[in-house]
């Protein structure tokens, strides 16, 4: 019965896999959102792991608690170092491989930090056998390789606090024990954690997260003198939200530090001990049962291995049971692992599929809503663009305001100044003409100079406004523009024949001009000053700016449609940084996209 549903379970996954491979080559082309792209590439490589066949156990535990010495005696061979207070700098993934001369140690490091996370993922695919092409791991991340030996072992896997190190993982590659040993049902693969308080590597590194999702089994090892802490709590209670239906195995390690007390009370502290931590696993509901749970002394058991010469004959029977022990402990967990692996793996990868769909699928919806609100933002702010003329635009009343203040601004004592300080003599026309040109030239720039400064305010208030008015509308943020200043130009309305009509004279004069070197009294050209100033003010008597409102309407109106430009031409561009062509069409494949995925059943 279990045989017959693990087979309807592979067909459903292997339908499943399929699915999302024509899924995957169909959005992937039109999707420009990396983060969809990634994750939809994570759920079909994920749906490929049962039919690629691996099976990857994770000893994780407090730091010092005896993970590496547990790592080394199931690979029956130095693969972690043990010596230091802190002993792994990294997660290492170790495997199985056929000749003693091609073990290696990979040193895997990240060429965007920012990546770390998706690399590893890369790695264990690649490892796994999902990725066939290594095009994908040369293009994020760079590869060391190394001999497998103790030296490098502490090279390149302790941590050295005096260099910096960018590395995410280590693969080594041994010839290895029975429990890395390939089955028919996959390969097998030991994962080794830095400890969970470790001053260098924590539960804060994403790649704990990262690797514990991909995990089939824990071996959580605790010891006498890492009893269960805080720590070991954060890491279940993450476990739990990613990968809670995984089996634990409890290897709880013995310090036996009491020497003073007899065996029997120091076996019922071990097993009270392994209890409390064996409790507080099962009331957070993992897959844990009694005889997942082992007491051993792994250092024992070490010493015993390596035959070391500085243990006592007295105490070699000891060592000798221990290693019986912990050779029952591996040959349970091997007929644990191989007798179930194709139900495990199976169970593993439809959980992990199925929480990976949902994921995106929420990643979707979440890019869908915001996409949706740019597009009605976009839309709305087109309608803004579309008045801009009337919304940033000068109001008649606006005008004449500015016409008034420039008017009444303007130094209008340049006229009567300059015909008493340049004007002391008879002057020919050439020399009246130039003396009048530079007056009135003097006096416009003038003019110039206050309506330059008083737009350039005006349109920077003006605008200041309509953004602050356009970003209370949109969820999106618009940006102020950083106006370039239009110089106003009534100067350049200064001609010979406008100079000319100032100039009380007849006709006969302007030939006599040319014929005897007619000149002008004094009193003539200072008159002739006289009306420059009637004309743009009026006289005493009757005030008459119509002449001076005319030219800077004109004016205004020209500088008004120069700042108006600017301001249409920055938002078209911000227009198309708040949603663009490429993306609108993104949100409907992503309305199919989604379909699609809920219309899998996992």
């Amino acid at each position: 019965m279990i045989f017959g549903m693990e087979t309807t379970n592979t067909k459903k996954l292997e339908a499943i896999s399929n699915q999302l491979e024509s899924i995957s080559n169909e959005f992937l082309p039109l999707i420009g959102n990396d983060d969809i792209k990634s994750c939809l590439i994570r759920l079909y490589r994920r749906s490929k792991e049962y039919k690629n066949g691996s099976f990857i156990m994770l000893v994780v535990g407090p730091v010092k608690s005896g993970k590496s010495t547990l790592v080394n005696l199931l690979a029956h061979r130095y693969v972690s170092p043990t010596d230091k207070l802190e002993c792994t700098i990294r997660p290492s993934i170790i495997s199985s491989i056929e000749s003693d001369e091609d073990c290696t140690i990979e040193v895997y490091t990240a060429k965007d930090d920012n990546r770390k996370e998706k690399d590893l993922d890369l790695i264990i695919d690649k490892l796994r056998g999902i990725i066939a092409d290594e095009s994908e791991i040369r293009e994020h991340l760079t590869k060391e390789v190394y001999p497998l030996n103790k030296d490098n072992i502490n090279a390149y896997i302790t941590p050295s606090y005096n260099r910096s190190d960018n590395s995410i993982i280590t693969s080594i590659t041994t010839t290895g024990s029975k429990l890395l040993k390939s089955t028919d049902s996959g390969k097998i693969f030991i994962a080794d954690m830095p400890g969970f308080d470790g001053n260098k590597v924590n539960l804060s590194n994403s790649l704990y997260d990262a690797i514990s999702k991909r995990v089939d089994l824990i071996l959580f090892v605790h010891s006498s003198v890492s009893a269960f802490n805080v720590t070991s709590n954060e890491y279940l209670e993450k476990l739990r939200e990613y990968n809670g239906t995984v089996p634990v195995f409890l290897i709880h390690n013995i310090f036996d530090a009491s020497f003073w007390k007899n065996k029997e009370t120091r076996q019922n502290d071990v097993v009270r001990q392994s209890r409390n931590e064996y409790e507080e696993i099962k009331g957070k509901g993992f897959n844990i049962e009694p005889d997942y749970v082992s007491c051993i002394n792994l250092g024992m058991v070490t010493d015993y291995v390596n035959k070391d010469e500085n243990c006592l004959d007295s105490f070699m029977d000891e060592l000798r049971e221990e290693f019986l022990e912990f050779e029952a402990i591996e040959e349970k967990l091997y007929n644990k692992i191989t007798t179930n692996i194709g139900k495990l793996r199976l169970e593993r990868c439809l959980d992990r599929t199925a929480k990976l769909k949902t994921d995106l699928i929420a990643l979707i919806a979440e890019h869908k809503t915001s996409l949706k609100q740019r597009k009605e933002d976009k839309d709305l702010f087109e309608k803004f663009l579309a008045s801009i003329d009337k919304t940033a635009g000068l109001s008649s009343s606006e005008i004449e305001e500015i016409i008034d203040n420039v008017s009444n601004d303007a130094n209008r004592s340049i006229f009567r100044s300059q015909a008493k300080s340049r004007v002391n003599k008879s002057m020919t026309t050439k020399e009246c003409m130039a003396c009048l040109r530079e007056i009135l030239t003097s006096f416009l720039a003038n003019v110039d100079e206050k309506l330059t400064d008083k737009l350039f305010r005006q349109f920077n208030s003006k605008q200041h406004e309509l953004v602050e008015r356009i970003n209370n509308s949109l969820n999106s943020a618009i940006k102020e523009v950083t106006l370039s200043e239009v110089t106003a130009e009534t100067i350049n309305n200064i001609s010979d024949s406008s100079v000319k009509s100032f100039m009380k004279t007849s006709g006969w004069d302007w030939l006599a001009d040319f014929t005897v070197g007619h000149s002008y009294k004094a009193e003539t050209v200072r008159n002739s000053i006289s009306n420059m100033e009637r004309w743009y003010y009026g006289d005493e008597i009757e005030k008459d700016t119509t002449n001076l409102k005319m030219l800077l309407k004109e004016e205004i109106k020209r500088m008004a449609q120069l700042y108006l430009s600017q301001i249409r031409v920055d938002f078209d561009k911000q227009l198309n940084l708040i949603i663009n062509s490429d993306e609108l069409k993104t949100l409907s494949s992503l309305e199919n996209l989604q379909t699609k995925l809920e219309n899998i059943i996992i």
